[in-house]
């Protein structure tokens, strides 16, 4: 086939071989089958009915769910009827939907409810570190990066 460029100069193509100098956004992700669809932000584990759920306090995080990922590995996975392919953020910068106060530096784990929380320097399940500072004890949504 041969690739076209559309009226906004996008490219479209079904392969393209090349080098890329930049991405417009800044996280790695992978689609994962999840049990339920999860918002943006949102902490997910390996587990539930499905291959991800939401996170708990204590559990083991693998990322959060990515709007926009710079790059998106196994796209094509599809979903069995009920449940969803979900782009799952496993490294780079991210919102994390955080619950309690955080300050840029700080330690990210697994909190009630698919949110993160601030921890202490000797946790062992850390999966994120805080880019910004939000003193607000609600949940919202902190820039962190995945690591």
């Amino acid at each position: 086939t041969v690739a076209v460029r559309d009226g906004s100069g996008n490219l479209t193509a079904n392969v393209f071989n090349g080098t890329a100098t930049a991405a417009q956004y800044a996280d790695l992700a992978e689609k994962y089958i999840s049990d339920k669809e999860y918002e943006i932000g949102t902490v997910v584990k390996v587990g539930g009915s499905q291959e991800i759920t939401i996170a708990d306090n204590g559990d083991r995080a693998i990322g959060v769910i990515s709007g926009s990922p710079a790059y998106l590995m196994n796209k094509d996975l599809t979903a069995p009827d009920g449940f969803f392919s979900q782009a799952v953020a496993l490294k780079g910068r991210v919102p994390v939907k955080i619950k309690g106060s955080v300050r840029k530096g700080d330690r990210i784990v697994s909190g009630t409810n698919g949110h993160g929380k601030a921890t202490g320097p000797t946790s062992t399940d850390v999966f994120a570190i805080a880019l910004e500072t939000n003193l607000d004890w609600d949940v919202k949504t902190v820039e962190c990066v995945i690591l």
